[in-house]
């Protein structure tokens, strides 16, 4: 058995070149496959991850319609036996004095008291300082922009001043803005002990809201009895649900993890056939031999099969953990796009596992072919040294079959990318062809009789010079459709924003606000007109009951002044419908008419969904319901959400001023429109910086496909080189010729990959099946990118079988003939 492997070591080795270019191929189609699906697990953990710091491992939250309730109210909770754990929280408004040149005059700040600073309920990732000491906890972001260390004191204007005692990480219950131009909009978020926060103002025995634990966890039964409870009051419960999909577009990114994933693979595994198949069909007089002697097919099998093993085993030994490496450096990068404070476990286990039985498993199965052939290989045959010709038959069933699949690509459904990415790949013999016929005289000119040469070789080995180009021209597809999406996305949002958005600025209070406010706000100077909405944070069940939450906004007061939250539908609101948000909607899995299970401020009902409608309100993760349904069948009275129209883009900023001034201790966050927009549009281009780069790198796994072509074509015209060496060939004409293969196949990959990313992005743009409307953008700065990266890492490919032929031994290679 040793021995058999010895053999099958000494016949994968043989050709060194061939052996590393493809364990190299094996290693990256692995590396980018373990380090996307770590990066996949590690982001979604680290999601639900702050999100259960949010939690707080809590099962309800008691709540009220107003500003805040009397402690009194929810004392006989805790004293039931089977509550375990209790937290009470108070969030107050106000303004801090920062001594920096780009502090806000008056910074808006929040502050939160919480009854227990150490609760079970409530975790806070320490960085520095001591969270039992009494003092005031900020978040890490804060500490730089205010330039503050434990021991500092802060003054809260009207409050009081108190010592910095912790720092801690990112979390959801200090969020604060990473910079002091996203503090005109966001408040900052601090934490203090509840009872100093309500001497401060004047709240004894007052708190916003109330967390508890069971101790037989969560229980249907035990809601609906607190329900009962709070009836007819302003309180109300609501059981904690951890959904990151509230925040994130977290499917999203699995999508393009998943897609490079499958694509890295899918090239790796060409090139590993390719590699496996040309060294069967040259050894397959050794194999006749090895039959006349007495080895079974399945002794050829498995010589074969021990070889492909052997390049796995490798090649999965050195990718997992430079994978993982790569992972961690990917994650730390994507993470940053949503928050730099971000901190993360890598999760790789799971991950590496399932790469690495990949990584095993894949090898083998793309080599099923070659494998057998080589245990198939008839004995007579074989040994003749007859010359083979192409197969033509062959070829005109690939030829029909691929304009067939073609012609298929026009049926509006997904099946149709396929056919449409089949259809090229199978008539590329034919697109190279022409394509190299067309450069002809291009090649001629650049490079001489050998550019001429270059073009005839190509045609030698037609097919394999055609799959290693349409290798090339399936990831410079990729390149352009994600640029393009990357790039009509934003422009949509940026539309749907403005679209939806419900005027100029959204201006979110703390207190109920009255009719003498709104009053006041429409008298501004710069103010056109002003308008609200109500809007509660619901738990909801799929249909797979499965537990959700978003938030519930009304229709708003006045859409005839074009205040919209969401584009028009044909079908109206009416008390007792709903009408959700894509995203929402599509979590959601059920049908238009069917009904939708909520837990209201009122207790459970269900809404009729009357349609999925497009808005740019919490990214499509929301409902909409009537506005009296709020009102009267929700026990929600109160508005904290008002829209303000400028009378131009320029009175936007006067506004929020304005309003920071007259409501600077009761207002919770004010979001201008192009805030929105430009924060839409910074996402998108980090994400489309992060996506560049990793198709850069399956492009440069496409390039060792065709330095592995070219080496492998080299290698079976040793004769033919050695011949025309003979007769006054150059070296430097050789080289040429070979780096003129290496432009022809990589251009044809090159302009059929543009060509066929701008048909994707069309068929998308025009079906009507498509979950998301795209237009048709062209992403010029992907183009230029794929033709660039494409082009150089043609010519680098083209390098080391370039140098090999030019060092072909004339005399021995004349003997190859």
């Amino acid at each position: 058995m040793l021995n058999m492997w010895l053999v099958s070591w000494r016949n994968l080795t043989k050709n060194r070149r061939r052996f590393i270019f493809t364990l190299i191929a094996v290693i990256l189609g692995i590396i980018l496959t373990t380090s996307m699906l770590v990066a996949n697990n590690t982001v979604k953990d680290t999601f639900e991850y702050y999100e259960k710091i949010y939690a707080g491992d809590a099962d309800y939250w008691v709540l009220s319609n107003d500003f805040s309730f009397s402690e009194d109210e929810v004392d006989w909770i805790k004293e039931k036996g089977h509550v375990a754990n209790t937290l009470s929280v108070l969030d107050k408004q106000t303004t801090v004095k920062i001594d920096s040149l780009d502090a806000v005059n008056e910074t808006s700040v929040r502050v939160t008291g919480v009854s227990d600073i150490e609760s079970d309920l409530l975790e806070l990732p320490l960085i520095k300082g001591d969270l039992d000491q009494g003092g005031l906890i900020i978040p890490e972001n804060a500490a730089k922009l205010w330039g503050k260390d434990i021991g500092d004191t802060v003054e809260f204007k009207g409050l009081g001043t108190i010592k910095i005692s912790g720092i801690v990480g990112f979390t959801s219950w200090l969020a604060s803005p990473n910079s002091w131009d996203e503090a005109e909009g966001k408040h900052f978020r601090v934490m203090m002990d509840l009872e100093t926060l309500q001497k401060w103002t004047g709240l004894e025995n007052q708190i916003s809201y109330m967390r508890f634990q069971h101790e037989d966890r969560y229980s249907d039964n035990w809601l609906s009895k607190y329900q009962e409870k709070f009836e007819g009051t302003t309180l109300y419960v609501q059981p904690v649900v951890i959904d990151n999909l509230r925040n994130n577009d977290i499917n999203g990114l699995n999508s393009v993890f998943y897609l490079v994933s499958v694509l890295a693979l899918f090239i790796s595994g060409f090139i590993i056939f390719n590699m496996i198949f040309s060294s069967v069909i040259e050894r397959r007089k050794e194999f006749s031999i090895m039959k006349s002697l007495g080895y079974t097919n399945f002794n050829v099998f498995k010589l074969v099969f021990i070889e492909v093993l052997i390049l796995a085993i490798l090649g999965t030994l050195i990718a997992l953990p430079v994978g993982v490496l790569f992972a961690d450096l990917f994650v730390d990068m994507l993470l940053g796009i949503f928050q730099d404070t971000m901190v993360y476990e890598l999760n790789w286990k799971n991950a590496t596992i399932i790469s690495g039985i990949i990584g095993l498993a894949f090898p083998i199965i793309v080599s099923m072919i070659p494998m057998y052939i080589a245990c198939k290989t008839p004995i007579i045959k074989s040994m003749s040294n007859s010359v083979q010709t192409i197969n033509t038959r062959k070829n005109l069933i690939r030829y029909v079959l691929g304009f067939a699949f073609l012609v298929m690509s026009f049926i509006d459904h997904y099946v149709a990318y396929v056919f449409l990415l089949l259809g090229t790949v199978l008539i590329f013999p034919l697109i190279i062809k022409i394509i190299a016929k067309l450069l002809s005289p291009l090649m001629e000119k650049m490079l001489s009789y050998p550019g001429r040469l270059a073009v005839n070789n190509i045609r030698i080995n037609i097919n394999r010079n055609a799959n290693t180009s349409a290798m090339l021209a399936l990831s410079i597809s990729v390149v352009v459709f994600l640029g393009s999406a990357l790039e009509a996305i934003p422009t949509g949002f940026e539309k749907e924003i403005k679209s939806t958005f419900g005027g100029d600025l959204q201006v979110q209070f703390e207190v109920p606000i009255n009719e003498e406010d709104i009053n006041l706000i429409e008298e501004y100077e710069n103010v056109d007109s002003v308008a609200w909405y109500k809007e509660t944070m619901v738990t909801w069940e799929t249909k797979s009951k499965d537990k959700r939450e978003f938030y519930l906004m009304s229709s708003p007061s006045d859409e005839e002044k074009g205040f919209h939250l969401y584009e028009e539908q044909k079908s109206k609101l009416v008390p007792g419908s709903i009408l959700l948000g894509e995203r929402a909607f599509d979590e959601w899995g059920g049908e238009i008419n069917d009904r939708i299970s909520l837990n209201t401020p009122n207790g459970p009902t269900t809404l009729q969904v009357i349609g999925k409608v497009k808005t740019s309100q919490d990214g499509g993760y929301v409902g909409f319901v009537d506005i009296d349904d709020f009102s009267e069948e929700f026990n929600w009275p109160n508005v904290f959400t008002l829209m303000v129209k400028a009378n131009s883009e320029h009175d936007v900023v006067k506004i929020r001023d304005q309003l920071n001034n007259d409501f600077n201790t009761s207002i919770s966050s004010i979001t201008l429109i192009q805030d929105q927009v430009e924060s839409s549009q910074a996402s998108f281009d980090g994400m489309n910086k992060i996506m560049q780069f990793l198709l850069i790198l399956v492009i440069a796994l496409s390039s060792i496909g065709i330095s592995n072509t070219l080496l492998m074509n080299t290698m079976e015209r040793i004769g033919e080189i050695g011949t025309i060496r003979a007769i006054g060939f150059t070296t430097s004409q050789v080289r040429k010729m070979i780096l003129g293969e290496g432009l022809v196949v990589g251009f044809t990959g090159i302009i059929t990959g543009v060509l066929l990313g701008l048909s994707v992005i069309y068929l998308n743009s025009v079906s009507e099946a498509a979950t998301t409307y795209m237009p048709f953008v062209i992403p010029w700065g992907n183009i230029l990118l794929a033709i660039i990266s494409g082009l150089i890492l043609s010519l680098l490919a083209s390098i080391i079988p370039s140098y090999f032929a030019i060092r072909i031994n004339i005399q021995q290679a004349l003997k190859e003939n």
